[in-house]
């Protein structure tokens, strides 16, 4: 179900809780506000309500996958950039990593399985975007 952006500072600065196989309801949550949404490359659970650490991005071949999780492990090569956010108005000056190793939990077959993958250019500045929402780390 298409849900609405969320903009409150107060309920995008909390942490996110661990999200587990029982979340993947949200996922598609996301997947509809996004394709609902014009131009939207990454989105958090936090930005439509829902408080897990869970989130979407748009891969190099246009394709949304979910992530469920995501740490970063290794950073590399830092870039100052600037960023937009559509829970936030304007452009924001970020420091974001070219290359970067991210842990996180794929739904799979009912389950959630782990992967470890070094991600780079677009597709790394998304999930490093997405892996702030899910820390309450508001740009």
């Amino acid at each position: 179900m298409k849900k609405e952006i969320i903009k409150d500072q107060e309920i995008l600065s909390k942490p996110c809780e661990a999200a587990t196989i029982d979340d993947l309801p949200i996922v598609q949550d996301l997947l509809d506000t996004a394709e609902a949404t014009e131009d939207i490359a990454g989105l958090a659970a936090n930005q439509i309500g829902e408080c897990k650490c869970i989130g979407i991005y748009l891969t190099d071949s246009d394709e949304l996958k979910a992530v469920f999780n995501p740490k970063l492990v290794k950073a590399l090569y830092p870039v100052k950039m600037e960023e937009e956010c559509f829970s936030v108005d304007g452009a924001h000056k970020v420091t974001r990593y070219e290359c970067a190793t991210i842990a996180f939990e794929e739904p799979i077959d009912g389950k959630l399985v782990k992967r470890k993958r070094e991600f780079h250019g677009r597709e790394s500045q998304i999930l490093q975007h997405i892996m702030d929402h899910c820390k309450g780390k508001v740009i």
